[in-house]
């Protein structure tokens, strides 16, 4: 077999995005519905990223003392790795709330619905990124991620002082408070998957 090159390599890592564009979707479709059978699924694609990171990051790591491109991106597999551990704690949080039977009020409802939103589009301008390597396009990513953090870190402050004030049950706050730290820690990875395939 021939060897891989960077650009087949950098579209190895732009399907690995995808499949965690996919898993977040599945995951959303699992809040929203209450459908364990979703979660199941990005489950699943959480364990093909998580094997496909070894290969990549192999790959990568022989590549790299003789190619600088192959250096600047060796560590993208792994954050891509922690995006999907991060939307596993998602994942775990929604099956938590499912089995428990919690409510969610509207308000947090609408918040976890912005921020999937969000959080898909930014998922998949970065794995465009792998393709492009665009400098304007990767500025205009990084400024996305960055009021995806703070809206993550927003909605978490208010709910911490409504739990302060007592309006919320504990129990569901720690769950939904999970949720929203995972986004903020989504958005983190993805930017520095940004940055390394930007050459920044």
């Amino acid at each position: 077999m021939a060897e891989q090159t960077i650009k087949d390599l950098k579209k190895e890592i732009y399907l690995t995005m995808h499949k965690a564009q996919e898993m977040l979707e599945l995951t959303e479709d699992g809040f929203t519905k209450n459908k364990p059978a979703s979660l199941d699924k990005a489950t699943e694609l959480a364990m093909e990223i998580h094997k496909k990171e070894d290969i990549l990051t192999a790959t990568l790591a022989k590549m790299a003392a003789t190619d600088n491109e192959a250096r600047t991106i060796l560590s993208v597999p792994s954050y891509i790795e922690k995006i999907a551990t991060s939307i596993t704690r998602i994942i775990d949080s929604t099956r938590v709330r499912i089995k428990e039977g919690m409510l969610f009020s509207d308000r947090a409802l609408a918040e976890t619905g912005k921020l999937f939103i969000k959080t898909r589009e930014v998922i998949k301008k970065a794995s465009e990124t792998a393709v492009t390597g665009a400098q304007a396009s990767a500025e205009a990513i990084l400024s996305d991620i960055n009021t995806l953090e703070r809206m993550a870190n927003e909605y978490a402050t208010a709910h911490e002082d409504r739990l302060v004030a007592g309006e919320c049950s504990p129990k569901s706050s720690s769950t939904y408070l999970c949720i929203l730290y995972a986004f903020e820690d989504i958005g983190a990875h993805t930017k520095d998957v940004v940055k390394k395939l930007a050459g920044k």
